[in-house]
């Protein structure tokens, strides 16, 4: 298998953090597949996943998985583990966080795709602020839950730290840690781990 991916994606990131947990090293190659942007067209990556969007896993026939969900639940059953629970509250209740941390994801993408690709006299504030409150809402209620993640973590607190380390990447100066600090040290011990150490952004 191949996943098409890119240091700076916080959702490819997430499906390296998955082939490391499941030890699937030496099952996966990592490709990276050049310049993908919202504005231009990468016609290889266009070829196998048509929304021309990281990540995507190319399995052994060559047909293309997408999105970062579908790729880290197949990965997981491929490897037959653990991170998508079983049962079926403690695997909704999963679900739910990774849909939290993967929409912090989207809306910080978003406002950066607004700042660094658009000239400055061209940026809409109000969008801009609009997801900063979405995304600080997001912040609290993880803030709210964090006592709850599992010692051994599901998709969803893996998300959670992919989400959290992306937000340190591109947006550092906001300081997330400042307003929830049982969430900073809940991630201080989660980076702890080689899944999440070897795959800081860049």
């Amino acid at each position: 298998m191949k996943l098409i991916s890119l240091p700076a994606s916080p959702f490819a990131r997430k499906a390296r953090v998955m082939i490391i947990e499941l030890g699937l090293q030496d099952q996966v190659e990592i490709v990276d597949p050049g310049m993908v942007t919202p504005v231009s067209n990468n016609d290889g990556l266009n070829s196998i996943n048509p929304l021309g969007m990281i990540p995507t896993l190319v399995l052994e026939n060559g047909e293309g998985l997408y999105d970062s969900p579908v790729i880290c639940e197949y990965l997981n059953d491929v490897a037959e583990g653990s991170l998508f629970p079983s049962e079926t509250k403690a695997r909704y209740k999963a679900l739910q966080l990774q849909a939290l941390a993967d929409g912090i994801m989207d809306l910080s993408v978003a406002v950066r795709y607004e700042l660094a690709m658009r000239p400055v006299e061209l940026h809409w504030q109000t969008f801009i602020e609009h997801q900063a409150e979405k995304i600080s809402r997001g912040l609290a209620q993880l803030e709210k839950q964090c006592d709850e993640f599992k010692d051994e973590p599901t998709i969803g607190e893996l998300t959670v730290a992919c989400a959290l380390g992306y937000r340190d990447f591109r947006f550092g100066e906001a300081d997330w840690r400042a307003d929830h600090p049982k969430l900073a040290e809940w991630f201080a011990a989660m980076m702890t781990r080689e899944s999440l150490s070897s795959t800081i952004p860049s």
